[in-house]
């Protein structure tokens, strides 16, 4: 799924904050952080529902001063119908 975060992200690490934060899952292996000079990142997340689904999702950023974030979300999880409403939950 793509989105477009224009109005709510000022740069890629805001959309990074902004999406951890929404989501209420953990960043892995230091995707958390955005290096300031990059206007791409990728975000890997990792969570459970409800402590027995596990998701994992993966949010490709992208940063112009034209358009501001676009982001590209993919949600896997043993469960279709909870990735469904996590892919659901931004857009």
């Amino acid at each position: 799924m793509l989105f477009n975060c224009s109005g709510a992200a000022l740069s890629a690490a805001d959309a990074v904050e902004t999406v951890i934060e929404y989501l209420g899952m953990r960043p892995v292996e230091k995707t958390g952080t955005v290096p300031a000079d990059k206007a791409t990142h990728t975000l890997l997340l990792s969570g459970n529902l409800m402590g027995m689904t596990r998701i994992l999702v993966r949010c490709r950023l992208v940063y112009s001063s034209a358009t501001g974030v676009t982001m590209e979300m993919s949600v896997r999880s043993t469960d279709p119908e909870v990735s469904s409403l996590i892919a659901s939950a931004i857009g």
